[in-house]
């Protein structure tokens, strides 16, 4: 045999160093023999069956163009085997063809991501039964489950209900089916647009959770543009920031950025960091906790500015207010700036506001200018506001310029409402100032120094106008007056009928209307009897440009004065005995509005109008009876024709 050469020998004893490998990994390799390493003895974090995918949250709702695209160039960096969603990827429309290019130009966004992506819809992305439509023409499903390494993952359609945010009974049904037929994965995953767990009315979605109660599972939503952390059922749920979404972008500690979410699935469950798109966070930044001080931060610094001035507009007083809601102590620092018009007696400002107090600053001013005080420059306030670092890391605050206003009228005094009563009443009047008081009059005229201080409930028993104005004692300066007149009312008497139908009549009309028609002069399309504000089932397959006038009897328990609520999408108003209670009129989104009336108990007659110009139809009606501390809803059995 021929023997080895030196040269050979060494390649051999080289070759069989180098493949001593650590025991808890076979592909670990170093040809390092001593008996101490260079190296720590914990093992390597490269389980098999450990995954990474991404999330993306809130595209839409105000999107700033640029930065769903910057996510996705940063998500084909970081490679996660897929990526999910939590819903408003296009802004919505009514306009076919508007809905096609708003699918066209995120497909074509969305084009380049490198992995798997699935889709959850957001109430931006199925606001109508049209886009519903081309949603499922799209993706087939608006929800749907997987299964991948053992996981479950649920993707929810919580636009699916009868309301926002509401699950209908076949999607809760599908998923107790899903999570009965899959009791052994090792965790869930949920994933839907809003966070419905957050909402007074869960409508299904405490069934879902009954139904998870036995099993480990995470839940994430989006929706509210804030981040917000918190464990429900000794469970994480998330509520995620935006990728692009509207927001004012405070910062993380108010939960105001962009991100995306990466997770790491083990055995224990998710392992979760935001990813900034200029940094990374860890997963509670804006925990609870911190939601309590960035809610109590935001409301120190609304300062509620007032500027008074004397009869003269020459003098007055700057008054600023902070108060502390929180249980940490509130640090404050100020600088009036100068101004060229205006001395005031101190410029530099400091506080240390404990917990639960409220502090004010009383600064003299007077001009020293030939300008009318109309003209002078703008006083402004440069400051910090916060808490200090052993809150957080870095220190809880807002930094900004305080424009303070010259003229602030409806801040300064609340007025107590109902501005209506039976009897007899009890006016209680507020001001959110300190420093200064309340001097008021009920004789028409003008408050001074000399009218009565309010100290308690002014009491009332025939009509009056109240007039009342901020006065600093010291200097004699304030406010211009504000006032509000209260009414004494007699119960309207309740109609008596020999016989009713349950619901009321209707008149169901077609025309392009910004404002609430004369429906006299209109010719209804059908007409009939309803059992519900259904206003899909009135226009049939018409989305936009009609109107509705229903008509009918109101029963209400008891005598006393009751507060009516129409909420529409767009205009309506409410009559009840002829008598307008609640205008809502006019092209609007969703939105509130309440009236007063005086009722003797028994029906009375109503009617409520209203119409639909475009993008979106609702109308709900509310009342708060006598004595009752919340409004609920008008069910039909009060209603009759």
């Amino acid at each position: 045999m021929r023997p080895f050469s030196p040269l050979l020998l060494l390649i051999l004893v080289l070759s069989s160093l180098s493949i001593i490998s650590a025991q808890e990994n076979s592909s670990f390799q170093s040809p390092v023999s001593t008996d101490r390493k260079p190296w720590t003895e914990k093992r390597f974090e490269n389980e098999p069956d450990n995954f990474q995918f991404a999330i993306l949250t809130d595209r839409t709702g105000g999107h700033r163009k640029g930065v769903f695209g910057k996510a996705i160039e940063k998500l084909n960096l970081l490679m996660p085997e897929f990526v999910m969603s939590v819903g408003d990827l296009i802004e919505g429309s009514r306009i076919p063809d508007t809905i096609d290019s708003q699918w066209a130009e995120f497909d074509k966004l969305l084009q380049p991501l490198a992995m798997r992506f699935f889709y959850v819809p957001g109430n931006h992305d199925i606001a109508n039964e049209l886009m519903r439509s081309e949603w499922l023409e799209r993706y087939g499903r608006s929800y749907y489950h997987f299964i991948y390494k053992n996981v479950l993952f649920l993707a929810l359609d919580s636009t699916d209900g009868d309301d926002d945010a509401t699950f209908s009974d076949d999607q809760i049904n599908y998923f107790k089916k899903v999570l009965a037929d899959h009791p052994d994965v090792r965790w869930t995953l949920l994933f839907m647009h809003h966070p419905v767990w957050m909402y007074r009315s869960f409508n299904g979605f405490i069934e879902l959770e009954e139904a998870l109660k036995d099993r480990p599972y995470t839940m994430y939503a989006g929706h509210h543009h804030r981040y917000m952390q918190a464990v429900r059922k000794e469970r994480n749920y998330y509520v995620l920031a935006t990728t692009g979404g509207g927001s004012q972008l405070r910062g993380p500690q108010f939960g105001e950025f962009d991100h995306v979410t990466w997770i790491t699935m083990t055995d224990d469950g998710p392992r979760m960091l935001n990813l900034k798109l200029d940094g990374m966070l860890r997963h509670d930044i804006a925990s609870a906790r911190e939601a309590a001080l960035r809610d109590a931060l935001l409301q120190a610094a609304d300062f509620n500015g007032v500027m008074t001035i004397n009869e003269e507009r020459t003098a007055g007083k700057i008054l600023l207010n902070i108060a502390n809601t929180a249980e940490d102590t509130l640090y404050f620092d100020g600088r009036i700036f100068h101004n060229h018009h205006l001395e005031l007696d101190q410029s530099i400002l400091h506080k240390r506001i404990a917990p639960g107090q409220a502090e004010a600053f009383v600064m003299s001013w007077h001009l020293n200018s030939e300008l009318p005080f109309e003209r002078i420059d703008p006083v402004e306030m440069d400051f910090t506001i916060g808490f200090r670092p052993e809150v957080a890391e870095p220190p809880f605050q807002l930094e900004g310029t305080y424009p303070i206003p010259k003229v602030i009228k409806e801040q300064q005094i609340g007025f107590m409402e109902p501005i209506l009563f039976l009897d007899q009443a009890e006016v209680t009047l507020t001001t959110p100032v300190q420093g200064l008081v309340i001097h008021y009059t009920t004789d028409g005229s003008q408050p001074t120094l000399q009218s009565p201080v309010y100290t308690a409930p002014i009491p009332l028993k025939e009509d009056a106008t109240i007039k009342a104005a901020l006065f600093d004692p010291a200097s004699g300066s304030g406010t211009d007056f504000l006032e509000q007149t209260y009414h004494k009312v007699p119960l309207h008497p309740a109609t008596k009928v020999r016989r009713d139908k349950p619901g009321l009549s209707y008149q169901y009309f077609e025309g392009n209307f910004q404002t609430l028609p004369d429906f006299n002069t209109l010719s209804p399309v059908r007409s009939g009897m309803v059992t519900d504000f259904d206003l899909e089932q009135l226009s049939e397959d018409r989305l936009d440009h009609f109107a509705v006038l229903y008509t009918g009897l109101i029963e209400v328990p008891e005598d006393g004065l009751y507060t009516f609520y129409v909420r529409s999408d767009d205009g309506s108003k409410l009559f009840i005995d002829g008598e307008l209670v609640v205008d809502n009129d006019g092209s609007h989104s969703a939105r509130t509005r309440s009236g007063y009336i005086a009722l003797q108990a028994g029906k009375h007659p109503i009617r409520i109008e209203y119409f639909e110009d475009f993008l979106g139809e609702e109308l709900s009606l509310y009342v708060q009876n006598p004595g009752d501390d919340q409004r609920r809803k008008v069910v039909f059995e009060q209603l009759s024709h």
